[in-house]
């Protein structure tokens, strides 16, 4: 048995040997791995059994524990060091921010914890948290983990459809939100997004409305509340709920193979142990860090990272209210530079698209706090991980090219720091402790010879790993332990491993879009293009992005021929459909107006002829036999070329 000091040793991500030694040792024990890391929290009750097997085909990690989120994440750090910085919130303008202390965090949280009481909401009840990257949002966040209340986080730039549907799912009857939120130098109204989502969801939905930009919103004194006017006499202190480890957490949508989008749910105990210690790995998130991940909230790597891990292990963490080009391309190294910020994660597009502009974003900043560079959502192309390391990093920051899903609460891939960071463009990094990857062919036989593809599963459940489906009991076994003789962890992701033994994922297994690391169903995008009063059948699938890593393109047939001109006026009609009805991040970036669409003697449309056409491969179509319209992929391609 391996002493647990070694097991937590600080250089096990830095130290190739230390690396390997606890690596086999998580492998072949997985429970006395887990349990040498428990004391990395503050448990309320330490829990004596690590791991059972649930009944909904997945694992449930420390079942008999007791922990809380939010103490983990500000009390005990209020208490040890409370005038240290937890939270920069940093606008668009660089002059306007605000720095918040663990004290300050604490004080704020019990207040919105009391402000949620005082609404007598209980554990019953599911929050809908549809809040930008301000510091209020990090309040509701924990203060709803505070209280034991499970929370649904959603992506402030959905629209209100999209948060209708998620509202819908959970039976959500309650919704934090703001006034309006600056994106872009652009006044985003949410409150009349939460407005028309209520009118969509056809049930009377109360709110409480953070007042962030003063504009003028429309106001029902029955269901809206004003969180300042509500919030103003509440005091600073509210007790901490004693929840079990299995407690529902958080829920965050996800897409699927399906279009409606799953409800993944978060236990607490598991979820905040691994993501607290991949960040702190990954990150080298040690007690004078300043960590900044530009992920949303609404999304896992900036719900699991920017908030929870980075709040776990007591550093500070930046939110940055803005977008990677606005006002200046330079804006990311300028508040790098303000804030002597010592880890940063980002997404591919926005590297892509600094990059574009390299002069310009890199001058008059030295990035010179940096010590860490990261990527999250997809891999790095070769060509923005050189600039990335290079330019940016000035060949000294090892860059974490970590890939990862919402399911799994976190990443479990990342490449060993300093040692791995010059062959990392391609693959997705080392397996992180207790974290098995294996490939399976067609006949669920196990891969070993390099190079070839294979569907990719986790032989060993993560603490991290989500705890079920929202609503139905049986999804996360259909889903995600179906799908192999073992019953193991279904990535749904397709993937190599070279003969270094390092993994590159190809693609995905089904059709989901990694859209700027954003995981979009291309059925959900259907069903709103299909909605259109002018469309026959519809088709979305990805194709190579320059910025985003993958495009959507829509293959659309009308149902009546139209003229060129008016095939033009079509597309702006579909465009804005998709961009109003679900979010502007799923608008097609290509929409393609065509006759027919390739189809099976049974009527499957052949998705695979679709992406090759997209990806502009109109050479090798291999195995078209099954194809009951061949002829229209020709009509197609010169549709396309016109």
């Amino acid at each position: 048995m391996i002493d647990k000091n070694f097991l937590q040793h600080k250089n096990a991500w830095r130290d190739e040997e230390i690396y390997k030694e606890i690596y086999d040792f998580s492998i072949k024990n997985p429970e006395a791995y887990w349990e040498a890391q428990l004391d990395r929290l503050s448990w309320t009750k330490k829990p004596t059994v690590m791991s059972q097997k649930a009944d909904n085909g997945g694992t449930f990690w420390f079942p008999d524990g007791k922990i809380n989120a939010c103490y983990n994440c500000v009390d005990r750090h209020a208490e040890k060091n409370p005038d240290k910085i937890a939270i920069i919130w940093q606008s668009e303008n660089l002059e306007i921010y605000e720095k918040i202390s663990y004290k300050k965090l604490q004080e704020e949280v019990c207040r919105f914890a009391n402000a949620i009481k005082k609404l007598e909401l209980t554990r019953r009840d599911y929050i809908t948290v549809y809040m930008p990257m301000i510091p209020e949002g990090v309040y509701a966040c924990l203060a709803c983990a505070r209280l034991g209340i499970p929370y649904s986080a959603v992506f402030a730039g959905f629209s209100p459809s999209a948060v209708a549907l998620r509202m819908d799912d959970c039976a959500s009857n309650f919704i934090i939100s703001c006034d309006a939120n600056v994106r872009g130098g652009k006044i985003i109204n949410l409150k009349e997004n939460v407005d028309e989502a209520r009118k969509i969801c056809n049930r009377e939905i109360k709110s409480l409305i953070v007042r962030r930009q003063n504009v003028k919103i429309n106001w029902n004194d029955k269901l809206d509340n004003d969180y300042y006017e509500l919030s103003k006499d509440l005091p600073t202190t509210c007790s901490i709920a004693d929840t079990d480890s299995l407690s529902e957490l958080f829920i965050l949508y996800t897409s699927g193979s399906v279009g409606k989008p799953k409800g993944v749910l978060m236990g607490t105990g598991g979820f905040l142990l691994f993501s607290g210690m991949s960040g702190r790995y990954f990150f080298n998130l040690e007690e004078d860090a300043v960590f900044w991940c530009s992920g949303d909230i609404g999304w896992m790597g900036g719900h699991a990272y920017s908030l929870y891990s980075a709040l776990c292990n007591g550093v500070t963490s930046v939110f940055f209210e803005g977008i990677p080009t606005y006002p200046r391309s330079s804006i990311f190294w300028e508040v790098i530079d303000k804030h002597k910020v010592t880890s940063f994660n980002t997404a591919p597009t926005a590297i892509r698209s600094m990059m574009k502009r390299s002069e310009e974003s890199l001058t008059n900043t030295s990035r010179d706090s940096l010590k860490y560079l990261g990527v999250f959502g997809e891999v790095l192309n070769k060509d923005a991980w050189h600039w990335y390391f290079n330019k940016v990093g000035k060949k000294r920051c090892p860059i974490v090219n970590m890939w990862g899903q919402t399911e799994l609460g976190g990443v479990p891939t990342a490449p060993l720091s300093n040692l791995d960071e010059m062959k990392t463009y391609g693959h997705i990094g080392r397996q992180f402790f207790g974290c098995e990857l294996v490939l399976r062919d067609e006949n669920d036989d196990t891969i070993t010879t390099p190079e070839t593809k294979g569907a990719m599963f986790i032989k060993h459940s993560l603490p991290g790993m989500l705890i079920g489906v929202f609503g139905d009991k049986d999804a996360m076994r259909k889903m995600y332990y179906s799908q192999s003789k073992d019953s193991i962890y279904f990535t749904g992701d397709e993937a190599y491993f070279d003969f270094d033994g390092n993994f590159w994922i190809t693609g995905r297994c089904d059709d989901v879009l990694n859209v700027s690391g954003h995981r979009i169903s291309p059925i959900e995008i259907e069903e709103v293009i299909a909605g259109a009063e002018i469309v026959a059948e519809v088709s979305v699938v990805g194709y190579p992005h320059e910025l985003k890593g993958e495009g959507i393109y829509a293959f659309v047939v009308l149902k009546k021929d139209i003229t060129e001109e008016q095939k033009q006026k079509a597309k702006i009609i579909i465009s804005d459909r998709v961009r109003t009805i679900i979010s502007p991040i799923t608008k097609p970036d290509v929409i393609s107006i065509v006759n027919d669409l390739p189809k099976t003697r049974s009527g499957k449309i052949m998705r695979r002829i679709l992406r090759k056409i997209a990806a502009n491969n109109t050479q090798d179509f291999e195995d078209i036999t099954t194809i009951a319209n061949p002829e229209c992929i020709e009509d197609i391609i010169k549709s396309i070329l016109k």
